[in-house]
């Protein structure tokens, strides 16, 4: 599946260190690197991690703060062959071990700072027992997660050369691993970089964790580009206020964030009275932009371009829509159409393509390879025929939607129990399995609430323990954009006429206290 044409992740860092060998590449913790300073760090501790038996197609995590030396890591896997996963250190180490065990990784980099918990991770994923540890250059460390006789099964083509991993919300509590291939990756980088017009001259601004799928822009797009990549400290995200002053400080000319910092940026943080003057292009995607706030951004932005990106993290960012600068808060806002190679369709519940509402399938070369789940690959893809007669492989999205005759879908919602929260995809079942691993909790439904707490995620629990006590426990297992808003202590939960939870009355219900009543 890998184009010829599309070249590896690491090839375009390499590129541009060629072509562009004095341009600044990367800036952050006040450090500042050039493309050929920076390939030359890549290629050095590429050969450390094969010294240290990083073969072709191994899992290599990568545990560490948003920090120049944690970019060269991934860099570094990369070009050693790895196929590479960006963990978050803010994760509790109990959830990180399931996604080290999902994706099969054998070795974990980490930092000096997360070197203490990223042995927690390692050794829970080893049942307890330490893993060994080395050094490697710019304060990096490896610890073994996997010994070499418990390697999982190598990967099949492309991804036995290498690969990024990202992960989703699971509805066992198992974080799923996302297999993408360089092409995967690459198709849309490129992409981006040439809708964007991006050129060395620009500083793109890195402000989301590196296990979110929009920092395949700020990474790669860039190095495509031989544009330089400015990592935001983690704390400013916090700060709409601060963000604002980043972006001037930074002088940076392109953006892309979820639409909560956006509506943070112009409600709290004064961004209609100092917009950032060197910002040339923004984009947002990951959940529903507020129409209000959009259409004050677009009078505020005036003539620069605000693109809304569209995309599971199965397939990369895949359609794009550039709001036009008159657009209303009145007017449906559609995700656009697909962007080059990428086909779109709306199928009914019997797989044909419909002008109706049905859910939305992707096909193309950003469509990932697989899940992994305890280390091997299963592919949830299918065969379908598309409106234009052609067979292709294709991501069933779980999104529903309609599509117009020039080819623009429009989103009405999800078919299954995931929901977006600041821009990440969450499964709800997936924090009801934490919530029934608890000790005392009889039974559990987590439910998003609509009305007066509308997007809140609200747990309703038969147990004996509170909702301080409850919520305490869950930031143990859960990372903190998974925590719930509520947990409410009930006697029972109430049920429809065939006898299952009614997840639409807890959802419904306005005030935290137990529903008895059961609907028909």
């Amino acid at each position: 599946m890998t184009g010829a044409s599309t070249p590896r992740l690491d090839a375009l860092l390499a590129r541009s260190a060629h072509t562009h060998p004095d341009r600044t590449a990367l800036e952050g913790q006040g450090e500042s690197w050039t493309y050929a300073q920076l390939d030359r760090a890549v290629n050095a501790l590429a050969a450390q991690l094969v010294d240290s038996g990083v073969a072709p197609g191994d899992r290599v995590g990568v545990y560490a703060p948003k920090t120049p030396a944690t970019v060269i890591a991934l860099y570094g896997a990369l070009r050693a062959g790895a196929v590479t996963a960006p963990l978050d250190t803010a994760d509790p180490p109990e959830r990180t071990a399931r996604m080290l065990h999902n994706a099969g990784v054998s070795l974990l980099l980490t930092t000096d700072r997360a070197l203490a918990a990223g042995h927690r991770a390692a050794a829970q994923a080893r049942g307890g027992e330490r893993a060994e540890e080395g050094a490697l250059a710019h304060g990096l460390n490896w610890l073994r997660v996997l010994d070499p006789d418990q390697r999982p099964a190598p990967l099949p083509a492309p991804t036995d050369r290498g690969g990024y991993i990202l992960f989703t919300s699971g509805s066992t509590g198992w974080p799923k691993g996302v297999l993408l291939s360089h092409e995967n990756v690459a198709h849309y980088a490129l992409w981006a970089a040439g809708e964007f017009g991006l050129t060395p001259d620009d500083r793109i601004g890195s402000q989301a964790a590196l296990t979110f799928d929009l920092t395949t822009f700020d990474l790669f797009s860039a190095a495509a580009a031989g544009a330089c990549t400015v990592l935001m400290p983690d704390l400013l995200r916090a700060f709409p206020r601060d963000v604002v002053g980043w972006l001037t400080e930074q002088r940076i000319t392109a953006f892309m964030a979820v639409p909560s910092l956006y509506h943070g940026m112009l409600q709290q943080g004064g961004i209609a009275d100092t917009p950032p003057p060197g910002l040339r292009i923004a984009a947002f995607g990951g959940e529903a932009f507020a129409p209000p706030l959009l259409e004050r951004y677009l009078r505020l932005l005036g003539t620069v371009p605000f693109y809304n990106l569209y995309g599971p993290t199965e397939t990369n960012a895949c359609t794009y829509h550039r709001v036009p600068a008159d657009w209303s808060a009145d007017q449906e806002l559609t995700i656009g159409r697909g962007i080059d190679g990428v086909h779109l369709d709306v199928l009914d519940e019997d797989g044909r393509p419909t002008d109706g509402e049905g859910e939305l399938f992707i096909a193309g070369p950003t469509v990932f390879q697989g899940y992994l789940r305890g280390g091997e690959l299963s592919d949830p893809t299918v065969t379908v025929t598309f409106r234009d007669g052609v067979t292709r492989r294709a991501y069933a999205s779980g999104d529903i939607a309609r599509i117009t005759s020039d080819s623009r879908v429009f989103l009405r919602g999800r078919r299954d129990s995931q929901v977006k929260r600041r821009g990440h995809r969450i499964d709800l079942l997936d924090i009801e399995s934490a919530v029934l691993e608890l000790p005392g909790v009889a039974t559990a439904a987590v439910v998003s609430k609509v009305g007066e707490h509308a997007g809140q995620i609200w747990v309703y629990a038969r147990t004996d323990a509170g909702e301080r006590e409850v919520l305490a426990d869950l930031r143990a297992v859960l990372p903190k954009r998974m925590l719930p808003d509520r947990v409410v202590p009930v006697t029972s939960l109430p049920t429809t006429t065939s006898g299952k939870v009614d997840r639409r009355a807890l959802s419904e219900a306005t005030a935290p206290a137990p529903l008895q009543e059961s609907r028909t």
